[in-house]
């Protein structure tokens, strides 16, 4: 008997001490989450780069060719890069278009505006466009002298992954264009 009361006296005890309040640590973490819940992120965006740019380049070739190249800033057209994982942080970078004019003995022979037109016709990764940005265009002096037509490399780039594309972009007397990529490229 002496047993039994001594049992059932600690099982009083054990049933009494247990009153279901929540511990410090528990009750921690429900704060915590509360507050994460509450609380929202600033969306935080830095645009590059900040304002308009424009870079102008008007070169005469001793063949007969003068191009005239004007890569700028397209403040409408944005590509996204996520910056942080935990803040909602991203660098927006600004699309940068090109516009060409070549001339052939003082008459114009070819004028477009390029955006992403290099990345449309050979996207075979299925690379989302907009993803892409024209890094601008340049001329290949001696290219265009020693081929007796204008000469244009380009290069487009994916940010997220530092992936970059070469293109040369060939342009003949008569104004007709042939997009090339470039495979093997020396920097």
């Amino acid at each position: 008997m002496k047993y039994m009361i001594l049992i059932l006296l600690t099982g009083t005890m054990i049933f009494s001490s247990c009153d279901r309040r929540t511990t410090k640590r528990d009750a921690l973490k429900a704060s915590v989450a509360k507050f994460k819940s509450n609380i929202k992120s600033p969306h935080v965006a830095e645009y590059f780069p900040k304002s308009y740019a424009e870079v102008q380049t008007d070169t005469i070739l001793s063949n007969g060719y003068r191009v005239s190249i004007k890569n700028f800033t397209n403040m409408n057209k944005l590509v996204e890069l996520p910056k942080s994982v935990t803040i909602n942080e991203t660098t927006q970078f600004r699309q940068i278009d090109s516009e060409i004019t070549v001339y052939k003995n003082d008459k114009l022979i070819f004028k477009n505006v390029f955006s992403n037109v290099f990345s449309e016709h050979f996207n075979k990764e299925n690379i989302s466009l907009q993803d892409y940005l024209n890094n601008g265009i340049s001329i290949d002096e001696m290219a265009s002298l020693s081929q007796n037509k204008v000469v244009l490399i380009t290069a487009n780039t994916i940010p997220k992954n530092n992936q970059g594309t070469y293109y040369k972009l060939s342009i003949d007397e008569q104004g007709n264009s042939n997009i090339k990529k470039i495979e093997d490229v020396r920097t």
